[in-house]
């Protein structure tokens, strides 16, 4: 183990446990060759640690026994995102550090207390949606839509977990908002080193710009590497059209150059007979002091994207900067962003990609004919509540009218 990665440690002990008094007494250093180490890098490669940028440890000096400590205090408080491995290296590093987290008055009864257990947790949000639209449109121009999700996480044994999310969320008076799963997947390690998820899963590829949707997807995907991290997969969007949805498949590859640094290659296409999706897409992350920036380049060289741009590529990208972040569990904490994108028609027909951004108008795409800025802060206004607002200043990119592209949304959220 290089000995490079302890400091960093430090970096992790101060931004996870700030404020916290200790003793005066100096103690042993954590030998830099210790398991300890490996064992947190592990864990910042599969974020329950964050603090260090991607997560990637890096450093020069050993820590003591009580920074360590600390940083494991960190790793048992997002204990329940973690799958079956890391929450034996969780309980592990507790069993080595028991001494130490008692002093900072932490006690782990048990990271998994027994098979088939049930862990919940869920969020509620109320939003507030106001969109430019044309006067005589007869298009209402504001909406509030309320929504509840409750997750349910069941480990099957050491490693294999199955997660579940029920979702409900009503637009108006007179919709009651129907409960359904938008989410029911298992995961795991298929083998050593690759791990699976398989069933209604998560859609994220590359930096968000190709696809970035978080329920009603049907497929599996395979995942492997730590620095170097590569993934594949095939879906099937759940709709009310049954099977006239076509299938996706994409392949992406994170590189970290270093801990504040990463880089993203990605690939995502459709069913040949849709010819919707051909999107290649390369994208960055960076972060630096209390900032960070992120940004993805896409070309969509589906047939639909090059009708719509006299034989061309549909291009798109996108550049985001934020600092700071609302953290649900620091009252008071905040976070402001501002952000430019920019798309051709039919770079993104459907609406997968990461912007928010209203549908009062008919569900117009965040990322399919539309440039402009969007402007936004968010701030904990009590433990975990946390209160958003973002302004897109959107327009057409062709210069036609840019009613639907202008909206504010606003949103309260509950996380339990």
């Amino acid at each position: 183990m290089k000995q490079n990665r302890a400091a960093a440690l430090a970096l992790v002990f101060g931004l996870s446990i700030a404020g916290t008094a200790f003793a005066a007494n100096p103690f042993a250093d954590v030998p830099v060759k210790h398991w300890s180490y490996d064992a947190v890098q592990q864990l910042a490669n599969d974020g329950i640690i964050t603090g260090g940028g991607d997560g990637s440890y890096q450093g020069e000096r050993a820590v003591s026994r009580y920074e360590m400590a600390a940083v494991v205090a960190g790793a048992i408080a997002h204990a329940d995102k973690a799958n079956a491995a890391d929450k034996a290296l969780i309980e592990k590093l507790a069993t080595e550090y028991q001494a130490e987290l008692e002093g900072l008055n932490v006690r782990l009864t048990k990271v998994e207390q027994k098979q088939g257990n049930i862990k919940f947790s869920g969020e509620y949000r109320e939003r507030y949606e106001w969109t430019k639209v044309d006067p005589n449109s007869g298009i209402d121009s504001t909406t509030l839509k309320t929504r509840v999700r409750v997750n349910m996480a069941t480990q099957i044994s050491d490693d294999l977990i199955f997660n579940t999310r029920l979702h409900s969320e009503s637009k108006k008076i007179s919709d009651s908002g129907d409960v359904y799963i938008d989410q029911a997947y298992l995961s795991g390690k298929l083998f050593e080193g690759v791990n699976f998820t398989a069933g209604r899963m998560v859609m994220s590829v590359g930096k968000g710009l190709a696809c970035d949707t978080w329920h009603d997807w049907d497929g599996a995907k395979v995942s492997f590497g730590n620095k170097v991290k590569i993934s594949a997969g095939t879906a099937k969007y759940h709709s009310t059209s049954g099977w006239d949805s076509p299938n996706y498949s994409y392949a992406d590859m994170n590189y970290a150059f270093s801990p504040k640094l990463d880089m993203s290659l990605a690939y995502f296409t459709d069913s040949r007979d849709y010819n919707e999706y051909k999107t290649k897409t390369i994208g960055f992350s960076y972060a630096f002091n209390d900032f960070v920036l992120r940004s993805e380049y896409g070309k969509n060289g589906a047939e639909a994207a090059k009708q719509a741009n006299n034989g061309s590529d549909a291009e798109a990208w996108y550049g985001n900067l934020k600092y700071r972040g609302a953290d649900g569990s620091k009252l008071h904490s905040y976070g402001v962003w501002v952000a430019y994108r920019e798309a051709d028609k039919n770079f993104d027909p459907e609406w997968w990609s990461t912007p928010e951004s209203s549908d009062v108008a008919g569900g117009l795409a965040a990322f399919n004919d539309t440039k402009g800025f969007e402007y936004g802060v968010e701030y904990t206004v009590f433990k975990n509540g946390i209160l958003a607002v973002q302004y897109n200043d959107m327009k057409d990119k062709n210069g036609n009218s840019p009613n639907g592209r202008r909206n504010l949304i606003t949103s309260l959220s509950y996380s339990f």
